[in-house]
């Protein structure tokens, strides 16, 4: 009879025992979960600042660049039409020769039509970015000797924001060329695929002195637009003279 009754207090010890292991594990386990569930949060918490802290900095870049491209347009307007009228005034009053007189009017249009079509390309929403690329060049041929090569393999729809920022891409990298790379030529390619498109600009100017000013406003441009196309660019010195600009941006 005792030893029956130790049995039973053998047991009861070990059943007590068990309760005790699985509550401490389930403890420990309630624990951990609830140690890599804060873990999560606080991961999470940190990628909504960095995201917040992200998008601070595209805004921040984007108004320093809209106003810089607006104190651009005004040195446009100022050094180019503002100056080209004021010498056909002159012209007016102290020549007679109309031939010229109207050549110096047709100079004066081609460049208000370029930096109007560089404020707003005509037919945004309805025009191919192949032809809408074509018409931007035609306003600077005054300037430049400008071959254009396009392989059309498919058609891309692509929405008027992002052509919008294409078109301004390039006119960056064209008023790049006209401030600084004293150039005659320029040769672009694009290449529409099924990959998507992409685009290479090289011109035959000085070329890079040193490795390209990150920091510049025309390049910090550039960087947010690509970005918010989430296309991927690079510039390299030509083997021969100039620079190459490189653009990709994958199909979706």
């Amino acid at each position: 009879m005792q030893h029956t009754w130790q049995n039973e207090n053998t047991i009861l010890i070990w059943f007590v025992i068990g309760l005790i292991l699985v509550l401490i594990i389930s403890i420990a386990f309630i624990i951990l979960l609830k140690a890599n569930h804060n873990k999560h949060i606080d991961n999470q918490q940190k990628i909504k600042v960095l995201n917040q802290q992200h998008h601070q900095k595209l805004q921040l870049s984007s108004v320093n660049i809209q106003e810089k491209e607006r104190q651009r347009i005004g040195s446009d307007l100022h050094d180019s039409v503002i100056n080209a009228l004021n010498i056909l005034f002159l012209q007016s009053q102290a020549e007679k020769n109309e031939t010229h007189l109207v050549d110096s009017i047709q100079e004066t249009i081609l460049l208000t039509r370029r930096i109007s079509h560089g404020l707003n390309p005509p037919l945004l929403a309805y025009a191919a970015i192949d032809h809408l690329i074509k018409d931007l060049f035609q306003q600077w041929h005054v300037f430049y000797t400008i071959q254009v090569y396009i392989a059309k393999q498919v058609v891309i729809e692509l929405s008027e924001e992002q052509k919008m920022h294409l078109l301004r891409i390039i006119q960056e990298l064209m008023n790049n060329i006209h401030k600084h790379a004293q150039a005659s030529q320029i040769d672009f390619h694009l290449r529409l695929s099924k990959q998507g498109l992409a685009f290479s600009m090289q011109d035959n100017g000085i070329g890079f002195s040193s490795k390209p000013d990150y920091k510049g406003i025309g390049l910090q441009n550039i960087q947010l637009r690509a970005d918010l196309l989430k296309a991927t660019f690079k510039y390299k010195q030509s083997s021969s003279m100039g620079i190459v600009f490189l653009f990709v941006l994958p199909q979706n």
